[in-house]
């Protein structure tokens, strides 16, 4: 358990069984004759179920850390698989919605060390909660994410039957690429910064980071709006499939956005400055400070 080898292998047998519970239990509720929407979402819940029951037998929260990053890949191939709707546009979209997983799913693994390996998150919800964490590790950390993910992933759950290709998609595909590149170019830079750093206090103030307090954030922000306009820039009847990403905006700027923050200010040397200055999401000119007024 303690291995890196060990535990990529372990996960990568968890997510296999997963995918084959999930698309099981898709075919199964299909025959049924359950809409493709609802038939997918009790699949992804029962897949997200199989994928946290392995983390308790393995002791790990970080079990579903790589869910996020191949759900939509794996549903979308599934679906264009199914109908053989395969055209410019819809290969175009797999092509770059499998460029954001495989970046995201190779940040995992350059990260991950071993099974016990356990995200800040999960250790601050581990002490608050006590004995319910098992609760809290399905319903906030596993189940919690799949209904975002899955909310932002319809758009291309009708994209890939109805889908034909349009100049009109390059918008989307292209704000896709655009968020897959700040995500990339924000990781390299803080990856950068935590080898050169002189402390653990320090705060980056180089690259996307002196003009964005997340541009990997908004990066991730970005890919699920373009998603969006994929479908909708080229068929507007779907509008109301962007609340998902609305979701997913909420989401970082309601949670994950302020709980990190409030994590980094007990140890960062002045990062309330570093808050008051610097623009929380979008790249924008950074405020003078009084230290570069003096």
């Amino acid at each position: 358990m303690k291995t890196k080898g060990f535990g990529l292998t372990v996960l990568l047998i968890v997510y296999i069984f997963a995918a084959l519970i999930g698309v099981g239990s898709y075919l199964l509720f299909s025959h049924l004759g359950l809409h493709d929407f609802l038939a997918i979402l009790i699949s992804d819940v029962i897949a997200t179920i199989f994928v946290w029951l392995m983390g308790v037998f393995f002791k790990t929260a970080s079990m579903y850390d790589p869910y996020w990053s191949i759900q939509t890949v794996i549903i979308y191939l599934g679906l264009l698989i199914k109908y053989g709707n395969w055209n410019a546009g819809t290969v175009l979209l797999l092509i770059v919605m499998a460029i954001y997983s495989i970046r995201l799913t190779t940040n995992f693994i350059i990260g991950f060390d071993s099974l016990s390996y356990v995200d800040w998150r999960y250790k601050l919800l581990k002490e608050k909660s006590g004995k319910l964490y098992q609760l809290v590790n399905l319903f906030g950390i596993c189940l919690f994410p799949t209904l975002i993910v899955y909310s932002c992933s319809l758009p291309i759950i009708v994209y890939a039957s109805i889908g034909e290709f349009s100049p009109l998609n390059i918008i989307g595909l292209s704000i896709i690429l655009l968020g897959v590149l700040l995500e990339f170019v924000s990781d390299i830079q803080m990856k950068r910064f935590i080898k050169t750093r002189s402390s653990r206090g320090e705060v980056i103030n180089t690259g996307l980071w002196k003009y964005s307090r997340h541009p990997n954030y908004l990066g991730e922000i970005l890919v699920w709006f373009g998603l969006v306009f994929v479908l909708i820039i080229g068929n507007f009847t779907y509008w109301y499939l962007i609340f998902g990403a609305i979701l997913n905006l909420l989401m970082f700027l309601l949670i994950s956005i302020p709980m990190e923050e409030k994590h980094m200010k007990e140890y960062k040397n002045n990062y309330d400055e570093y808050l008051r200055n610097t623009s929380p999401l979008l790249i924008l000119p950074r405020k003078k400070s009084k230290r570069d007024e003096d």
